[in-house]
Order: structure tokens, then sequence, then C-alpha cells
């Protein structure tokens, strides 16, 4: 019974059981958005819930009445949708239970002796950030404007911005009713152009739209919108009149794959066709949530409690995992999770956007209470006819560097920019039939450093106006723009490892017990042996597994059973080896649990020949070294970047240890090369590792097809077009390459280099040939028939035993209960395969005996003179002395039946 356990222990966990963790939920029943968003991201991280659904607003009494049934149910937190005084009064109910109290909306009852998490940014966060922004604008006048019901919470610093000591004029107005346009009316009249908006996002689009009806979304006009949700709706109409919206955006959107998914799953339960960027922030606090939570679970062990509110009960386990959560750091798809000693959201990352004409721009980010902006705060304006670059004749500074600029191959002569062609030189006149300007080339190989103190290169001629632009792969950097300024990206990339492919290695010795995963092999084992006392067992309580050793003999005084621990495993084990053996079952019981045996090694043995072929033929691609603290300690490869550039910058400027020991035994050693090529040719031909960026291997790759890229990238940055500080022609150029990345154009330009032109797509798509192990997640409904099987076996050998032990009783006159508990004393004791048939009666009586052989002897004849053959699973007696201990054992033996 012990193995029967142990298979099945393996067997839950195996199918990957867990406790249930229910979470509760508590909204609107218009919000079937957040509902939904708990839904699915309490179903990511393995927890139900249960969600409780309030009929309208005010219903306080209902309120209470919802989170006592969420006690009573055994929930390990609370999800609060609801916000403003209900929270409150939810609050009140969990801090008598000690239940977690997490709010999505934001909190205008902010008190700091609340023991709730506030997943929404609280007001220290957003007064620190809209100052730092009103001030980088430098507004000397604005206005606020507040949805009636709403708190000022989040603008304090903007209000104490105008008193008398402060150089501000800052005034108030509330917004009230449906309608908002005898406010927004009156601040016109009044010269308001600048506006600070705190609304919740169900009014926005209402606030918008009055707005542009009264002539407030002009090109003098700026807003600064707290809403998070402002880019989620459709701002189309606004964008091309000239106003400077400003707004903030808490997720990250750009390869989020988790955002992603829960976007995708969102839609298909709601049916709804979201993108990502217009998912709503509620949704992704909601998802944040169940996030803390769990985090929190994996580093506390909880046991969920049922409470009751009239007996005033707590949960034990409450403010631990509250304390948990708050101190917990975490990412989440709105950034950092951190919170303070009041469970409020001060430290957070938000990005800051502007809408232009092209759409929706990042223009900063507020992170860590510091402001970073990536470019100046001006109005989008739509580019057209009247550019300021219309008929300018610029200075374009280029490199040669494949694939960003060439040299033309040609059999004439060729001058001026018509010697030249790559991917810059076609992005530039790009940019010059947009924005209508003209443009002479200028080769320069260096790019710009500081090691001397000064500035050289392309950025020195930028800064000395000797040149108006500067297109290449010019990464942008910290250190360059604080010389120079840069467009909007037109590429992103980073540091890769360039080197050789590895030859091809032949399979190892023991390559075919890789077949399977060592949890495989390990179950395998414990299952042959755990079957194989299963059938011991089995054999012992089945009738007609005891059978007559000497058939000659009609009257047997013992019976044998072939399952011995020898016979059963060999059994198990030639059923493996596909070869059989000469056991062969005869119960019902046993034939069932070999049957489902046999069809567990047909799977077993089919998987495992399927997948042998591959492993025994493939040779894989073995690496020397597989990421750069490896290739850092590797002593035979040597390793290098181009001389000058921010690649080795990369290694000279890091804050790692290791990183800058590389880079000083580059520049030891020699290692360090003049240009892409050289070092491509040193890895090609040589034990040589290379880094380059991301693109350029991309390229090269593309060309030499026995170089690959070695492991994850580096670092994250970016190419953009260099200028002089403060040009004038920033605004217009990242317009235009919003405007071509939009179109898809710079996509389709990278393409047509790297893998058309100049002997691109020569080494095509490289197949992954290394094959995966089979797992137990593979091969897990194979153990579970299996263990359907036995478990069926075990049921009906009971039966047959328990139908057994009835016969004995009825036909010997004993209690069922006497017979079922000697059945299983002589099973249970595992004392050999021989079974004694004759045993002393319990009343002791020679006239019960008797009798009973006399019963036996009527029916034997009978049998006889019917016809029927004597079944050798019957004994038969013959009639001798019935008062000798010898003549009661032979009679007690023919009392006995096995059938």
């Amino acid at each position: 019974m012990i193995v029967i356990f142990l298979f099945l222990f393996l067997l839950h966990s195996q199918c990957g059981l867990s406790d249930d963790r229910l979470i509760g939920g508590i909204f609107y029943k218009d919000a079937e958005d957040m509902q939904v968003a708990l839904k699915i991201s309490a179903k990511m991280y393995n927890y139900t819930t249960s969600i409780k659904e309030v009929s309208k607003r005010g219903e306080i009494l209902e309120i209470s009445k919802l989170v006592c049934e969420l006690a009573k149910e055994g929930v390990v937190g609370i999800i609060d949708g609801l916000g403003g005084r209900a929270s409150e009064h939810i609050q009140a109910v969990s801090d008598m239970l000690e239940l977690p109290h997490v709010i999505i909306p934001h909190n205008d009852l902010y008190a700091q002796n609340w023991s709730v998490l506030n997943m929404y940014p609280s007001p220290i966060a957003y007064n620190s950030a809209l100052k730092n922004i009103i001030e980088y604008k430098e507004w000397k006048n604005f206005t606020l404007l507040y949805v009636r019901g709403n708190s000022l919470l989040k603008m304090t610093d903007l209000m104490s911005m105008g008193n008398s000591t402060d150089k501000h004029t800052v005034i108030v107005r509330e917004l009230s009713g449906d309608d908002y346009r005898d406010v927004l009316i009156n601040a016109k009249q009044n010269g308001c152009v600048n506006f600070v908006v705190d609304c919740p996002s169900r009014n926005l689009e209402q606030l918008l739209s009055h707005a542009q009806q009264v002539a407030l979304m002009a090109e003098e006009h700026s807003y600064i919108i707290l809403s998070p949700d402002l880019f989620t709706l459709d701002l189309e109409r606004y964008r091309y009149g000239g106003v400077n919206m400003t707004g903030f955006r808490m997720a990250k959107t750009s390869n989020n794959e988790i955002l992603w998914n829960l976007t995708a799953q969102f839609n298909e339960d709601t049916g709804s066709s979201f993108e990502p960027d217009d998912i709503n922030t509620n949704i992704l606090l909601i998802h944040d949530a169940i996030v803390v939570f769990n985090a929190a679970m994996d580093k506390v062990n909880v046991t969920p409690s049922e409470l009751d509110c009239d007996n005033y009960e707590s949960w034990t386990y409450g403010s631990t995992l509250l304390n948990f959560m708050k101190t917990n750091k975490i990412e989440g798809l709105t950034r950092t999770l951190l919170f303070d000693g009041f469970g409020q959201r001060v430290d957070v990352t938000m990005d800051l956007l502007e809408l232009t004409p092209s759409g929706n721009q990042t223009i900063g980010t507020w992170k860590g209470n510091n402001l970073l902006i990536e470019r100046p705060i001006t109005p989008g304006t739509e580019i057209g006819e009247e550019s300021i670059l219309k008929n300018k004749s610029l200075i374009v500074l280029i490199s040669k560097t494949a694939p960003y600029g060439f040299e033309k191959q040609s059999s004439t002569e060729l001058e001026d920019n018509d010697r030249y062609e790559g991917f810059t030189i076609d992005l530039i006149d790009m940019l010059s039939n947009i924005l209508g300007f003209s443009y002479k080339f200028r080769v320069e190989s260096n790019y710009g450093s500081l090691d001397t103190g000064e500035w050289d290169g392309m950025v020195r001629e930028l800064m000395d106006e000797k040149a108006d632009l500067a297109i290449c792969d010019l990464t942008i950097t910290a250190e360059r723009q604080s010389a120079i300024d840069f467009s909007q990206p037109f590429m992103t990339l980073g540091i890769g490892i360039l080197y050789k492919e590895p030859s091809k290695q032949p399979p190892e010795m023991f390559s075919f017990m890789a077949v399977f995963s060592k949890e495989v092999w390990y179950n395998m084992m414990l299952i042959q042996l755990g079957l194989g006392c299963i059938m011991i067992f089995i054999g012992r309580i089945s009738q007609k597994e005891w059978q007559n050793p000497v058939p000659c003999i009609e009257q047997p005084e013992e019976l044998s059973n072939q399952f011995s621990f020898a016979n059963s495993v060999w059994l198990i084990i030639g059923s493996v080896m596909q070869q059989g053996s000469e056991i062969a079952p005869i119960a019902l019981a046993p034939r069932m649990i070999t049957s489902v045996w046999w069809f567990f090694t047909m799977v077993m043995v089919a998987s495992y020949v399927g997948t042998l072929v591959a492993f025994l033929t493939v040779e894989k691609n073995v690496l020397p070294f597989e990421t750069l603290d490896e290739l850092y300690r590797h002593k035979s490869i040597s390793y290098g970047a181009k001389v000058k550039g921010s690649t080795i910058d990369f290694f000279k400027n890091s804050t790692t240890d290791f990183h800058v020991e590389m880079y000083k035994k580059m520049k030891s050693r020699g290692w360090l090369v003049k240009n892409n090529d050289v070092g491509v040719a040193l890895a090609e031909n040589s034990t040589y590792a290379f880094f380059m960026e991301s693109t350029s291997i991309e390229y090269y790759k593309e060309r030499h097809c026995d170089l690959m890229q070695v492991g994850d990238l580096l670092d994250s940055k970016s190419y953009g077009i260099g200028m002089k500080k403060h040009s004038p022609y920033k605004r217009y150029i990242d317009d235009a390459l919003l405007r071509l990345k939009e179109k898809g154009e710079i996509q389709k330009l990278k393409d047509v280099w790297w893998k058309e032109k100049r002997g691109g797509g020569k080494c095509g798509v490289k197949n992954n040939e290394e094959e995966k192990q089979l797992g137990m997640k593979n091969m897990l409904g194979a153990f579970v028939v299996l263990g359907v099987g036995c478990l069926i076996g075990l049921f009906l050998s009971t039966l047959d035993m328990l139908w057994g032990v009835f016969k004995r009783s009825v036909k010997y006159g004993t209690t069922f209960k006497y017979e079922l508990i000697e059945e299983l004393k002589f099973a249970l004791t595992f004392s050999g395969n021989v079974k004694p048939v004759k045993r002393n009666l319990k009343d002791g009586s020679s006239e019960a005996l008797a009798e009973a052989e006399r019963k036996d002897e009527i029916r034997s004849l009978k049998s006889i003179r019917s016809g029927r053959s004597t079944d050798t699973h019957r004994t038969h007696h013959s009639h001798g002395s019935r008062h000798s201990s010898r003549s009661l054992s032979v009679a007690f033996a023919k009392r006995r039946e096995y059938s």
C-alpha cells in the first residue's frame, strides 16, 4: 500500500496541483472591463476569483455586506475597483478583518494611517512631476481644471506656486455637471491659454470635445492632462489644430510580451479589438495588483481562513502578507511597483507624451522624482510647404561604413553626391523630398570622441557649424547629447558578439540516454519497481492466481502463486524490451494492469525510437563560449572592437569591473581594429570575437555564412541624425522621420540594403538542428493512463477477494469479518508463493467437519454424473479417517474452493 500512496503522490506532483488561492474583487456593475481583467490576470498566475458587483454608487450597506461575503469565502485579499468614499467603507471592514485591501483607482481620500495598497501613483509623485514640467515649459500663468467630486491633492504644489512670493499666476476652475463649455468660455475670455487638467478618464473625452467647440484647441493653447489614459483615446481630430497636449503613460508598450498576451486575451473575452497602446490603465493596474499578491505569497506561506464579520474575527496572516506586499520591489506592466510604508506608490516611472501632427510622441520620462526630457517641448506643427528647411542647402556628413554608405562601383567617373549610395544616402534623400531641402555630402570616418577633453570628428564639425547634419551609424549617447542634438531614432540596436560558427561535433557516446530527460528516466525506474510490488499484492489477493502446483494430484494440500518479486519484475522488464515473458496473468485484475502497462510501454518505446534517430545522427554546434563572462574567462580567444566609437566606449565607461578589465586587455594587447571590415575578417579567419552593433552583425551575417552572433545583446541604443545644439531643423526632421516610420518606409529601406543589394541574402535562413528532449510534460499522459489502469486493477482484485471471502463465510458458516481478516493476514505477510488449502475450523467440532465433507461429496458425485471434467481449481478428496488430525486437514482442504 505504501507504494500505491507513493505513486499517487508522484502523479499528484506531476499534474501540478496546487492549493486553491482565492482573490476577491468588488466592482460597479457597469465596470465589465475591470471584472474581465481580474479574471484574466488571476488565471495567468493560477488564482481563482470571487467577484462582487455593486449595483450603483453610494450603496454603502451593500458594499459592507459584500466585503463580509468575500471574507466568509476565505479570500487572501480584496481588489477594490470602486474608489472614492466606497473605498473608505471597504477599508473600514478590511481593517477589522486584517485582510489586504488593494485600491485600483486614484484614491482622493488619502490617509497615511490606512493599511492599504494603492496601485495608482500617489499625489506626491504627481505634484513633483507637474511642478518640474511647468518649470521646464516656463509657464508664468496657468489654469487648473478639475471635475467636481475630485480633490486637488495632485495639484497642491501647483496651487502654492501662485502665492505672493512666486512669480506665477494660478487660476483654479471647477468643471461641474454635464456641460463644461460655460467654464471654458469664461477661461478663454480671461485670456487663459495654459491648462492643467485633472479629471477621471470617463470625463476626459467630453472635456476635450467641449474645449474644441469653444476654440480652445488652437496653436497657442497648451494642456497637461493628468489622466494616464489620455493616449488611449482617439485624438485624431485634435492632431492638426496645432494644440500642444502633453500627458502621461504608465505602461511600457514596446517589446512587452505580457502586455500583448493580456491584450489578446482581453480582446478574445470581450470581443474588442484593442491594441496594447489602447488598454485602459485600470486594467493594467489590476494585472499588477495580482503580480504584487503573487510575489508576496511566494515569500510567505499563508493559510486562507473563512472569517465572520459578526464575530469580529481577523486573519492571522493578513498583516504579514500586507507587509511583504509593501516591501517587495517588483516589475509590472506599469513599471516598477514600489510602495512606501503607507502603501502609496511614490517612486514611479511614467513616459511623458506629446500629441503631434504625426501622432503620439514620447518626449521624456519621469523617473525617480527626476524629469528627463529627450527633446525640447515645442508645439507640433504640420510639415508643409512653409517648412523652415524649404530651399535650404545643407552640408551632410556621412561615413563609408557598410551598409550605411558606399562608394558606387561604376565604369565612369562620378562626381559629388552621385559617388555614394547606401541606407543613409537613401534616407536623407527621402527627407529632402519631404522637407524640400538640397544637400551636399562630405565623408568623415571619425564619428567623434572626447579622449583629449575636446571633441573631434563629426561632433566637432557640427558644434563649429561646419556641417548641418551627420547621418550614418551615429549612436545616440549621453556624452554626445551634451554637445549636439539628435533627431528621433531611426534605428534601434545593441552591441553583439560576432564569431565564426563552430564545426559540427559528432554525438556523444551515451547520447541515446539524452532522448528522455533525467526526470523521465528516474520516474520510469520508480514505476517499474512500484508496479512490481503492486503485481505481487494483486496476485496474492486474486483467487484465480493461486493454482494447483501438481495438476496430477486432484486433492492438493497447497496452492502456488507465480507472482514472486522476480517474476513480476521480469514480466515488466520483458514488456519494456518488447520481448515478452513466460509469465501469463490469469485473474482479471492482473490482466487489466498488465494490459495498461503494455499500452504504456508501447507509447514510451514509440516515443523513444522516434526521437532516438535524430539524437544519433544530428551533429550539434558546440560553442566555446555563450556569454560575455565566459568569453572574458576564456584563455585562447582574443576579442576586440573598433578603436573609436560607442562600442569601445561601452567597455571603457562601464561600471562593471570585468568590462573595464576587458577594455584594458583589448587596448594593451592590440586587439582593437581600425574599422568593421578588419574586425569581420579577423573573426572569420581566426579565433577572434568582434564586438559590433547588432545591425552591422545582421548585415555581415547575410554575406559571410560562416559567421554568427553569440549570446544576447550587451546593451540597447539607437542611431539618430546629428545636428548642432538647439538646431531649428530638429522638429521638422523628427516629424518627417515619424512619417516615414508610420508608412514603413524605413523598414523597407533596411530590407533592401541588408538582404538584397551588395550580396545580400546569400546565406538564407539557418535551421536549428538541435533536437529537444522529451520531458515529463510530453510523457505525462502515458503515466496517467498507467496510473488509472493500476487503480482499476486494484479495485477489481479487491472485489475478487471480497467475493471469495463471502463465499467461504457462507460455506463454512463463519462470519464475513473473520474470513476477511484471515485472508488479509495471509496476503499481507508476503511469506511465499505457496498457499495452504487446509486450516483449523473456527468451532473445531468434528461433527461440523463431517457435515461439510458430506456436502462436498454429494456435489462431487453430481458433477461426475453430469459428465463435467474435474476442474484443477476445485479440490476433491477421498474418504479416509475423519477423526485423525490428518483426516481433519484433508477434510478442511476439501472445503476450500478457489475459482
